[in-house]
């Protein structure tokens, strides 16, 4: 029989009345984070990334990945990789960052991504007046056509009207051309706005947010769009045509373009995505980069405010990026048709990539190291040639021709980071959704305060994605095993219904 103590009041009590046992956690706890291998990004990535963390505080994997993305986005127009198996690849880069609120995504991203936005900006004022004057010119060409066309018509039955038709059509002005929309970043496109977009814009756009979970969250990736829009990101980081065929707003295949993507995001909406069932088995997540860095709030203790714009390092990174954005790219039928010079492996490159292969492949047999991680090692090489690609280009600008030894080794210390980090958060991103919504649950209960309740409130009152008798049960089943609720006896009277079930709450998640 268990003793009796004495309470804070000075009673006398069982000492089971006194005590509640600590929840166990619903999730496995996030191993602490490798270092971002920053100096593999070099002088001019790594130094850069280096003084943005220094001047923002923001954690240096985060940085490292800002930058990453913008030589990607950069880089991807004018030069392709041309991988030891003989297939040409886009540089294009897919990268995933998981940061939470505060931890200045916005600052490093305005800072990485400002000159670009405000050339962007500087150019979409441009389009506007040259819009305006090829609506004119449309116009006039269109009276022009139609009186053309008229007359024609008029002399239809006569002898000569064949000729006269075609002489007054020969009179008639071409058509002017349409100017190229100079949009560069997306943050939210469903597949048939992309298309439409690419259709008339310049043809290398970055999918780049600081908030990603307007896309998590948004149309594209909704229940009935998601398994198009993920197979069309995948087509797109391939280097595929872009085809679309409607009945109602006609058909086209689109050439030539290229899309690099980076998305900042809070643990529970990166989460979402990195769970997906879907993105994990269609292929999408096989070909990003992820990263969760380890928070820097609470450390970010500075001694005089700097700006991140006037440290050397950027200025030297800003120079790079602006001559591959300003530089004139390769086109193929149309301005809007990208033919990419493709960079190759030099010979000693060649034989890295072999030995690479062999040692990916191995560590991919059952038991071994990546042998949960198939789909990102089949991958692996591909991804670190892009981003040997990519170092290449940002390091000799217009004048790369080939990808060295050290650059493939560089970006092969970079891949097996990015794969020690998937392993790192699989454990803590791959959640079951019983989990994801006991969490909500216990959130919504403690937000109104209720310390018991029943089912029937939640049903009707409480977040949509638990009005599903199904989904609330499993939630509440993993609250009680785990220690957050507890049943109650039959009998219980809330809001003045006598209960069959209910819960009182105990721990909050």
């Amino acid at each position: 029989m268990m003793p009796d103590v004495i309470d804070d009041y000075g009673e006398q009590q069982p000492i089971s009345n006194l005590l509640i046992c600590e929840p166990e956690p619903l999730r496995a706890p996030l191993p602490k984070a490798a270092p971002y291998p920053v100096e593999a990004l070099g002088d001019v990535l790594g130094s850069a990334a280096t003084a943005l963390h220094e001047t923002i505080k923001a954690p240096l994997t985060l940085c490292c990945q800002s930058v990453l993305a913008s030589a990607s986005l950069a880089a991807q127009t004018h030069f392709d990789v041309m991988l030891p198996w003989g297939e040409s690849k886009p540089l294009s880069l897919f990268l995933l960052t998981v940061a939470e609120s505060g931890e200045r995504k916005s600052g490093v991203d305005d800072v990485v991504l400002g000159a670009a936005k405000a050339q962007e900006r500087q150019d979409m004022e441009s389009y506007a007046i040259e819009l305006k004057l090829y609506e004119a010119e449309l116009a006039q060409w269109k009276e022009v056509a139609d009186a053309a066309n008229k007359a024609a018509a008029k002399a239809a039955k006569s002898q000569a009207a064949s000729d006269y038709a075609a002489e007054a059509k020969h009179s008639c002005p071409k058509k002017p051309e349409p100017p190229i929309m100079p949009l560069r970043f997306v943050t939210e496109p469903t597949v048939e706005g992309l298309y439409k977009l690419m259709a008339v814009s310049q043809p290398s756009l970055g999918l780049f947010s600081d908030e990603a979970g307007l896309l998590i969250g948004g149309h594209a990736l909704n229940s009935d769009n998601a398994l198009k829009t993920m197979a069309r990101w995948c087509k797109m980081w391939d280097g595929a045509a872009f085809d679309r065929v409607r009945a109602g707003d006609g058909s086209g295949v689109l050439y030539g373009r290229r899309l690099a993507m980076h998305q900042l995001a809070q643990p529970d909406v990166m989460a979402q995505l990195l769970s997906d069932r879907m993105a994990n088995g269609q292929g999408l997540l096989a070909r990003c980069l992820v990263a969760w860095p380890e928070s820097t709030i609470g450390s970010r203790h500075i001694e005089l405010f700097e700006q991140p714009r006037e440290r050397r390092e950027v200025k030297r990174l800003f120079a790079k990026l602006k001559a591959l954005t300003e530089a004139e790219p390769r086109t193929g039928k149309s301005e809007q048709e990208l033919d990419p010079l493709e960079l190759p492996l030099n010979e000693e490159a060649q034989r890295t990539a072999i030995e690479a292969m062999n040692q990916f492949e191995t560590l991919m047999q059952s038991g071994n190291d990546l042998s949960e991680l198939r789909d990102r090692a089949s991958k692996a090489l591909e991804n670190a040639c892009r981003i040997a690609g990519v170092l290449t280009a940002i390091e000799d600008g217009m004048t790369a021709r080939v990808i060295d030894v050290n650059r493939l080794n560089r970006a092969l210390v970079i891949i097996q980071w990015y794969l020690k980090e998937t392993l790192r958060i699989k454990g803590a991103a791959v959640i079951p959704q019983s989990v994801t919504d006991a969490e909500s649950l216990s959130r919504w209960l403690d937000g109104r305060g209720c310390r018991i309740f029943r089912t029937a409130a939640v049903l009707t009152q409480g977040p949509s994605h638990l009005r599903n008798k199904k989904r609330l049960d499993a939630a509440i089943g993993e609250l009680v095993t785990n220690g957050y609720l507890v049943e109650n006896e039959p009998g219980i009277v809330i809001d003045n219904v006598v209960t069959k079930k209910s819960w009182s709450v105990q721990h909050v998640v």
